[in-house]
């Protein structure tokens, strides 16, 4: 069996040397087209003006690495091809393309995209995709650590199954590239968007999405959006952040869930902090699970544009319980449901708070706090946590949630406590981006 190798890729080598540390090759693109499953390209600091394209696969036990060595930037990669991994690289693409002007374009399996910077892409940050008819299923990504700012469009938006996107930072996601005078039509400025089955979006970070940006005209931005096909998908320990909106049609939304191309069912969100002009907004998503949230809004929104806290539109078999609303639902209540929605749909121990002192519009579910204050830490500098004198401790019901948004253990009192954040008086556990 032949042994794995480690190569070397240098802007002072050749493409005619053997790929050594002391004789490294020119180009990633000679690297990618002579690595063997098992094999790592050890990619040394520097600018390479090139877009790789990865044809050749490796397999789960043995993929196919390339590893950046200090600062490397360059012009994006396109896979096609299984089991490969992009650690550590800088990367913006100047092509206004729908394949290459993504940062990471991966069409396959096995997916392992970690430690990237990817910034000003013209089509988006990092995309798994799914070519139609061609009886292949992109399965078990891992997209982490990757910081990705001021893409087009996107940051992340991943197709297939299975895949897992955790503790990633998306910011300043943008409507119109100047590279890209005629994108495609729907151009929007998004965090992540998914279809597919069976994925974990863990602990990712998305924020600064702005009206401001000269080149968000008019989009509507999502922190999460699908429209369909995406079911059994799970949503844990996101932080959102787009408390923006410029018009009724261009709001920041946590969630924006439609099934215009397929169903969408069984999403579960736990454990999520959710800043947002709109904090959900689900038309035909059965099973929705909303549970541990805690979403906050703005009292000073504009009420014509339609600030709401849950709304959900033919989803019928729902789950709203342990949630903390804060100013999430000033003009319209915090769970909007129609007829439909109201099947089979289980509500509860939320807690729903004005902090002007009004009682908030509707009527509470049973175990509900109804106009009391949850007493978080800082709503305004985006502390969300409770004090050691929140009602909301103690106060859930218990669903088998494990840990927090923090990754503390619930319960750590008699019961489980309300909101995203179980309070406890040690600190909670120190994960840093990247870690």
């Amino acid at each position: 069996m032949r042994a794995a190798g480690t190569y070397y890729v240098s802007p002072q080598g050749s493409d005619a040397n053997p790929g050594s540390q002391d004789q490294p090759w020119r180009t990633i693109q000679h690297a990618a087209d002579s690595l063997a499953p098992g094999d790592t390209v050890i990619v040394r600091p520097g600018s390479y003006p090139e877009r790789v394209r990865v044809t050749r696969s490796g397999t789960p036990a043995a993929p196919l690495t390339f590893q950046a060595d200090g600062t490397v930037s360059l012009r994006g990669f396109t896979v096609l091809a299984d089991a490969v991994t992009i650690r550590g690289f800088t990367i913006t693409s100047p092509d206004p393309h729908w394949q290459h002007g993504w940062g990471i374009f991966f069409a396959g399996s096995h997916a392992r995209i970690e430690d990237n910077t990817l910034a000003f892409n013209p089509a988006g940050g990092i995309v798994l995709y799914d070519f139609p008819g061609d009886g292949l299923v992109p399965a078990d990504g891992l997209i982490r650590h990757n910081r990705l700012e001021r893409n087009a469009m996107v940051g992340i938006q991943v197709y297939g199954c299975n895949h897992r996107i955790e503790r990633n930072e998306v910011s300043g996601s943008i409507q119109h590239h100047p590279a890209w005078p005629s994108p495609p039509p729907g151009a929007d400025a998004d965090g992540i968007r998914f279809f597919g089955s069976g994925h974990t979006f863990r602990a990712n970070t998305i924020r600064d999405i702005s009206y401001a940006a000269p080149e968000n005209a008019s989009p509507h931005i999502d922190c999460f959006q699908t429209w369909g096909p995406a079911e059994d998908i799970l949503f844990e320990q996101n932080t959102c952040r787009v408390l923006t909106a410029q018009s009724p049609n261009e709001t920041g939304q946590g969630f924006m869930i439609q099934a215009l191309d397929g169903p969408v069912r069984n999403l579960t969100l736990r454990n999520n902090l959710i800043e947002a002009f709109r904090m959900v907004n689900a038309y035909d998503a059965p099973g929705f699970v909303i549970v541990h949230n805690t979403f906050r809004g703005e009292l000073a929104a504009n009420r014509a544009w339609y600030p709401f806290g849950l709304s959900l539109n033919r989803s019928p078999h729902a789950v709203v319980k342990n949630n903390i609303f804060c100013d999430a639902c000033d003009a319209f209540p915090c769970l909007q449901i129609d007829d439909a929605s109201k099947q089979g749909l289980e509500a509860g121990h939320n807690a729903v708070y004005l902090s002007d002192g009004r009682q908030p519009p509707g009527s509470p579910t049973p175990s509900d706090l109804w106009g009391v204050d949850p007493r978080l830490q800082d709503p305004a500098g985006h502390d969300l946590r409770l004090r050691a004198s929140s009602p909301c401790i103690d106060s859930a019901e218990a669903l088998g949630v494990p840990v927090d948004h923090a990754g503390t253990a619930r319960p750590q009192g008699a019961a489980p406590d309300i909101g995203a954040y179980e309070y406890s008086d040690a600190a909670p556990p120190d994960i840093p981006f990247g870690d």
